[in-house]
């Protein structure tokens, strides 16, 4: 086998590294922000494309956001992430409230 079980593990992390340092360059929000319960979340970041959360917050974020809705194409785990794409309903709903807010 070309590949040993240390080398994935160490791609793996490189991947989510890399995944962390482009979230940490969008919008930090509160759940609020999106138009949904603030229990949803208090760290959330925004882009035109989509909303990501850490593994962590998912579970909230389905429970009082309604995303456990979501389609399985529209949500994608990477490392220590879950990132939602605006092709969802629900995240594209969400992402138009936050960006009515800013205009404000």
């Amino acid at each position: 086998m070309p590949y040993e079980i240390g080398m994935i593990e160490d791609m793996v992390e490189q991947i989510n590294n890399e995944f962390t340092e482009v979230v940490h360059k969008m919008d930090k929000v509160s759940a609020d922000k999106l138009g949904l319960d603030i229990r949803a979340g208090h760290s959330l970041w925004v882009c035109d494309d989509g909303i990501a959360v850490t593994h962590d917050t998912d579970r909230t974020l389905q429970y009082y956001g309604g995303f456990e809705y979501i389609d399985e194409e529209d949500r994608t785990v990477i490392g220590d992430w879950v990132f939602y794409s605006r092709n969802s309903e629900r995240v594209a709903d969400c992402l138009d409230c936050y960006q009515e807010t800013e205009i404000e």
